[in-house]
């Protein structure tokens, strides 16, 4: 390509000037025109900033790379988490969505630690005790039940410490509750502890005879997961059925491969407490993706931090 084809084609000199640089070449190839010059000092002096520009635009995309380590439920909200808003559940009462008005009645049971609140959610709640859905309503009743500090529902459990241990959204799923504990204590309600995937759903909470410790039930919809709680010390047992499911696994010398999502295909059945200390269940574990089924019992010491499992039945 000739270099005024080339200079047309990059769109950055004149046309006249091109001209120009032609007619001073024809004229003598041994001299440059004084244009030529400007217009190559031109280039020069352009191909020098736009590099400069080019190379400081990318060291700047480069230092604006986001570096990731862990992102936390909080970060994504990418503004600080507002504050429970009790007026936006309030609101959602007069709601014609009976899905939105379920959410705000369970929602409000956080107006505990408020009296002006509570008192004022009580008021709201009073309608839904005889609505014609019967979710909407055991919810309401559930909800008025905590907020009047009554404790006579079902789905309320007294510890030995004085304490209260309760979930909201009470079976609101096939599967469950929601999987969030709340605990009231010395009169003040706080999140006491939320589980993760695959603990989607809590579906049973047993206090020991004694009071002083909790086994909770967890699941999703292709497994099942029990703990052990001293709610009072904060100490908690390891997860009981993929620890049977392991130990067993060894025991019987099968592979116990832990998948990605931490789904064990196994279940707990019978969960009752033998003494105040020991809890028992009866197990059905899953190995090779279910390929084989073990029946079993387990027995779980809480002081002692033993786990006992034997099987029930042949492998099939």
């Amino acid at each position: 390509m000739k270099r005024e084809e080339l200079y047309r084609e990059i769109g950055l000199i004149d046309e006249n000037l091109i001209e120009a640089a032609g007619h001073s070449m024809e004229r003598s190839k041994k001299s440059i025109s004084k244009k030529w010059v400007v217009v190559v000092a031109c280039l020069i002096l352009y191909s020098s900033t736009a590099s400069a520009l080019l190379a400081t635009e990318y060291y700047k995309n480069q230092n604006a790379e986001p570096y990731i380590r862990y992102l936390r439920a909080e970060d994504m909200e990418l503004v600080p988490v507002t504050r429970f808003d009790a007026e936006k559940f309030l609101q959602a009462l007069k709601s014609n969505n009976d899905e939105h008005v379920y959410i705000a009645i369970n929602r409000l049971v956080e107006c505990f630690n408020d009296q002006k609140l509570r008192e004022k959610a009580l008021k709201a709640l009073q309608p839904f005790l005889e609505n014609d859905n019967p979710k909407i309503a055991d919810s309401a009743a559930f909800a008025t039940d905590i907020l009047s500090k009554s404790y006579r529902s079902p789905y309320i459990f007294k510890l030995a410490d004085g304490s209260i241990l309760f979930t909201l959204f009470n079976n609101y799923s096939d599967y469950g509750s929601q999987n969030v504990l709340w605990r009231i204590k010395d009169n003040v309600l706080q999140e006491y502890l939320s589980f993760s995937p695959p603990s989607m759903y809590i579906t049973d909470i047993i206090p020991s005879p004694n009071k002083k410790l909790v086994a909770v039930v967890t699941g999703s919809n292709k497994s099942e997961f029990v703990q052990i709680m001293n709610v009072e010390e904060g100490r908690t047992s390891p997860e009981l059925v993929e620890s049977a499911r392991v130990k067993y696994g060894a025991q019987k010398e099968l592979d116990t491969w832990i998948r990605p999502d931490h789904e064990n295909y196994s279940y707990a059945d019978k969960v009752v407490w033998k003494d105040n200390d020991t809890l028992e269940f009866e197990g059905s574990l899953a190995y090779q993706d279910t390929e084989i089924i073990e029946n079993v019992t387990v027995a779980y010491q809480f002081s002692k931090k033993v786990i006992e499992v034997k099987g029930l039945s042949p492998s099939r």
